[in-house]
Protein backbone atom coordinates (compact mmCIF):
# COMPACT_ATOMS: atom_id res chain seq x y z
CA UNK A 1 0.00 0.00 0.00
CA UNK A 2 1.31 3.42 -0.93
CA UNK A 3 1.78 4.78 2.40
CA UNK A 4 0.74 8.48 0.74
CA UNK A 5 -1.08 8.07 -1.97
CA UNK A 6 -3.12 11.84 -1.65
CA UNK A 7 0.88 13.38 -1.91
CA UNK A 8 0.92 12.36 -6.02
CA UNK A 9 -2.17 14.03 -7.02
CA UNK A 10 -2.50 17.10 -9.27
CA UNK A 11 -4.96 19.35 -10.00
CA UNK A 12 -5.39 20.03 -13.80
CA UNK A 13 -8.17 22.75 -15.72
CA UNK A 14 -9.80 22.36 -19.15
CA UNK A 15 -11.29 24.42 -20.89
CA UNK A 16 -14.37 21.63 -22.55
CA UNK A 17 -15.63 23.28 -25.99
CA UNK A 18 -19.60 23.29 -25.03
CA UNK A 19 -20.73 24.69 -23.00
CA UNK A 20 -17.85 26.90 -23.37
CA UNK A 21 -16.71 26.04 -19.38
CA UNK A 22 -13.36 25.31 -17.18
CA UNK A 23 -13.28 22.23 -15.22
CA UNK A 24 -11.03 20.76 -13.06
CA UNK A 25 -9.72 17.36 -13.01
CA UNK A 26 -7.77 15.31 -10.27
CA UNK A 27 -5.25 13.41 -11.56
CA UNK A 28 -2.25 10.62 -10.79
CA UNK A 29 0.65 12.38 -11.27
CA UNK A 30 2.54 8.76 -12.19
CA UNK A 31 0.50 7.39 -14.15
CA UNK A 32 -2.45 9.73 -15.55
CA UNK A 33 -5.16 8.23 -14.25
CA UNK A 34 -8.43 10.66 -13.71
CA UNK A 35 -9.14 9.92 -9.89
CA UNK A 36 -12.01 12.36 -9.69
CA UNK A 37 -13.98 15.26 -12.52
CA UNK A 38 -15.87 18.82 -11.49
CA UNK A 39 -17.79 17.62 -14.82
CA UNK A 40 -17.82 14.17 -14.68
CA UNK A 41 -18.65 13.63 -11.06
CA UNK A 42 -20.48 16.90 -10.06
CA UNK A 43 -21.63 18.42 -13.62
CA UNK A 44 -19.70 21.81 -12.26
CA UNK A 45 -18.29 23.84 -14.52
CA UNK A 46 -16.15 26.88 -13.90
CA UNK A 47 -16.12 30.59 -16.40
CA UNK A 48 -12.45 30.86 -15.82
CA UNK A 49 -9.31 28.56 -15.34
CA UNK A 50 -8.70 30.30 -12.54
CA UNK A 51 -12.10 29.74 -10.51
CA UNK A 52 -11.96 25.57 -11.95
CA UNK A 53 -8.05 25.56 -10.49
CA UNK A 54 -8.74 27.54 -7.28
CA UNK A 55 -12.07 24.78 -6.89
CA UNK A 56 -9.86 21.82 -8.10
CA UNK A 57 -7.26 22.60 -5.15
CA UNK A 58 -9.93 23.20 -2.21
CA UNK A 59 -11.13 19.62 -3.08
CA UNK A 60 -7.73 17.82 -3.75
CA UNK A 61 -7.03 19.60 0.19
CA UNK A 62 -10.24 17.65 1.24
CA UNK A 63 -9.51 14.70 -0.43
CA UNK A 64 -5.90 14.72 1.04
CA UNK A 65 -7.23 15.24 4.74
CA UNK A 66 -9.59 12.76 4.35
CA UNK A 67 -6.85 10.15 3.00
CA UNK A 68 -4.04 11.58 5.72
CA UNK A 69 -7.03 10.82 8.04
CA UNK A 70 -7.87 7.50 7.72
CA UNK A 71 -4.01 6.33 7.25
CA UNK A 72 -3.46 7.62 10.74
CA UNK A 73 -6.63 5.92 12.48
CA UNK A 74 -6.05 2.60 10.95
CA UNK A 75 -4.62 0.15 13.70
CA UNK A 76 -0.87 -0.13 13.27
Amino acid sequence: MDPHPAERLMVKVTLMAAPCLWCWEIVDARDGALIESSWATEWTGYESSYEAWGAGILRLNELSWRRRGALELEPG
